[in-house]
């Protein structure tokens, strides 16, 4: 059922909170709500704080390769379908806006670390009860490709997690051709990566 309210998620995000009235209230602490979170004006809220664990900055650094991943929270993000203009479905979630900077053999391939949030459509993520992880999407913007993770956290850890980026599942937002270049799909580093907390 989580699967449901994040389709839903993906279509149209918009950052201007307060903008259409709430109607009524979830929480994502509580499994029974799920079928709550997706309707029309709801609030899907973290009662539980479960984002709290997450945020920070995370450091992968091996084989010449540093990852740097911040986590923050982002309270009432707004979700909207809109048609000719129309607001035909909202909605608002607590969430997390994931930024990260990488670096491969000493070259600064990209960072946004430092950039206000300004667009949390295409790498943002959601703790819910029925999941012991948070769940999300990612753009990797050195190849402009968008995928889905998971972020776990082992057990009793409280300054490592796993960043787990989903190679099945993506996104391309250039043509097709442009993928032919014999370069991985993805420039951040995948396959179920241990980050520790550097901040």
């Amino acid at each position: 059922m989580k699967y449901l309210f994040f389709i839903i998620s993906f279509i149209c995000w918009s950052c201007n909170a307060q903008e259409l009235p709430i109607l009524s209230t979830s929480s994502l602490a509580n499994a029974e709500d799920a079928m709550e979170h997706p309707k029309n004006g709801n609030y899907a809220k973290d009662l539980a704080n479960y984002r709290d664990q997450y945020v920070g900055v995370w450091e992968y650094n091996q084989n010449g390769i540093i990852f740097q991943l911040k986590i923050e929270k982002l309270d009432q993000a707004l979700n909207k379908i809109e048609y000719n203009g129309e607001v035909s479905h909202y909605n608002y979630t607590d969430e997390v806006v994931l930024r990260y900077k990488l670096i491969k053999n000493g070259s600064v391939i990209f960072n946004n670390l430092s950039e206000p949030i300004v667009d949390h459509v295409t790498s943002y993520g959601i703790k819910q009860a029925d999941s012991n992880f948070l769940h999300g999407r990612f753009l990797d913007h050195t190849r402009n490709v968008v995928g889905t993770y998971d972020i776990s956290i082992p057990f009793e850890s409280t300054n490592t997690i796993i960043f787990d980026l989903n190679l099945g599942t993506y996104t391309l937002k250039n043509p097709p051709v442009y993928y032919q270049d014999g370069q991985p799909l993805f420039s951040i580093p995948t396959g179920g990566i241990e980050m520790t907390k550097i901040n």
